[in-house]
């Protein structure tokens, strides 16, 4: 019978999303911030639950994941929160009628002289953050990796993150954030016009951002950013529509890369352990937090009636829960014994459910489909050129993060205002922004 229901759910659901996502006018081959945000909250947290379901997962069983009827519950509210986005991306543009502009590459414009010089001092102030990181941290986990191993690696780069002694999100917003808007800025200008000047800047630019994705030996930074320089690609070249073929044989590099990443760091000995570890860390450990957030809560631990959102200033009567944290210690009680500050961010559903039970999966699923709707309109009547495009593809691969963090990380963090600000900045630096009209 759980059988029957698990795969009645997952079927149902692809079928339901495919045509949600047309009637909400998106195709599953563009590059928009919807499309993107549905294709990723599918992947990672639906289809995430099927080698858990089926204890495909060796790691992920032993550490408790063996009730299948959680993990059905899981797949019902990853379900419920696809179809309740959908229907907030519908509600934007068939209610409210506010239906993005096509983009269209033809359109692109050049940034001025001006706005170029202004870019480059920021590039020089994310160099100048890198070079005061570096001195700060002392050790960086990709060069204790290769010198004193794995295990070693992983404290180091805790160091560098969760226990980092500084404000490390102004470094992660300088070296990281801004590195990868410049650097998709400037794929953008070589695409645009393959000049020396162009293909040099892209050439420092994304090699500065290679070193940040790479320096804490975290396999996700660098995939990324790859997968934004991808979606660049096809803007600048093919009004945003890319080939099903290609996106395959990108997949496939993808996997290929991940695996060569594993075999180095992690200790995976041959092809099929490698491979294992890749999918097994993509789909199931992107859900896997979810079980336990059922699990804890309300039986371990009252729901926290929103105790996870920030308190900026102290305004509010609260102390922020740190719930990625707490939930890591509650599932792995040696991590503060052995110096590692670990966390488990799941699905955004999953800080709604904590916070208010099955209402707050409810609510927020829509309402967060109801911002993305309304963000994807606003952002294309904005002029296209390197900058918007750059900002744009940014945005994108930080609103996915909605499919493996909670929604206050994503619509409450520094990372979004900042990158917000800058866009504007750069954009109203000579001129006011030329709005586009059309369907």
């Amino acid at each position: 019978m759980l059988d029957f229901l698990f795969w009645y759910l997952l079927a149902g659901t692809t079928i339901l999303s495919y045509f949600l996502l047309r009637i909400a006018g998106e195709r599953i081959n563009q590059v928009s911030l919807v499309n993107v945000t549905t294709v990723a909250l599918f992947l990672f947290s639906v289809i995430g639950t099927l080698p858990l379901f089926y204890y495909l997962d060796d790691y992920r069983y032993s550490i408790g994941v063996q009730d299948k009827s959680l993990v059905l519950k899981v797949l019902f509210y990853s379900c419920v929160n696809v179809i309740l986005f959908l229907f907030g991306v519908i509600f934007v543009r068939k209610i409210m009628c506010l239906k993005p502009v096509s983009f269209r590459s033809a359109d692109i414009g050049e940034l001025s002289i001006l706005q170029k010089v202004l870019l480059f001092f920021v590039f020089m102030l994310c160099l100048s953050m890198l070079l005061m990181y570096l001195r700060q941290v002392g050790q960086v986990a990709l060069f204790t990796a290769l010198t004193d191993g794995v295990e070693q690696a992983k404290v180091t780069r805790s160091n560098m993150g969760n226990s980092f002694s500084g404000r490390y999100h102004w470094y992660k917003l300088m070296m990281y954030d801004i590195g990868n808007i410049l650097t998709f800025l400037c794929f953008a200008m070589w695409l645009k016009k393959k000049q020396i000047f162009n293909f040099v800047a892209f050439l420092i630019t994304f090699s500065f951002s290679s070193f940040v994705a790479l320096i804490s030996i975290e396999k996700a930074p660098f995939v990324w950013l790859l997968v934004g320089l991808f979606l660049i690609y096809f803007l600048v070249r093919a009004d945003g529509f890319i080939p099903l073929r290609k996106l395959a044989f990108f997949a496939v590099l993808i996997v290929v890369i991940l695996m060569a990443f594993f075999s180095s760091f992690y200790g995976a000995v041959n092809i099929a352990s490698s491979l294992s570890s890749v999918f097994s860390r993509a789909f199931a450990g992107s859900i896997e937090p979810a079980y336990f957030y059922l699990k804890m809560f309300p039986e371990y631990k009252d729901f926290l009636y929103g105790e996870t959102l920030p308190n900026p200033s102290g305004l509010f009567p609260f102390e922020p829960y740190r719930y990625t944290v707490e939930v890591a210690n509650w599932v792995y009680p040696t991590l503060e014994d052995r110096g590692i500050v670990g966390t488990m961010p799941a699905v955004y559903w999953g800080e709604a459910y904590i916070n208010f039970g099955w209402s707050g999966v409810v609510l927020i699923s829509f309402v967060v489909g109801v911002v993305l709707g309304l963000f994807s309109y606003l952002l294309s009547k904005i002029e296209i050129n390197p900058m918007s495009i750059a900002f744009f593809v940014w945005l994108i691969l930080l609103i996915k993060d909605l499919s493996v963090t909670g929604f206050s990380a994503v619509f409450f963090n520094v990372y979004l205002y900042f990158g917000c600000f800058l866009f504007l900045f750069v954009m109203t630096l000579q001129r006011k922004i030329s709005l586009r009209s059309g369907a």
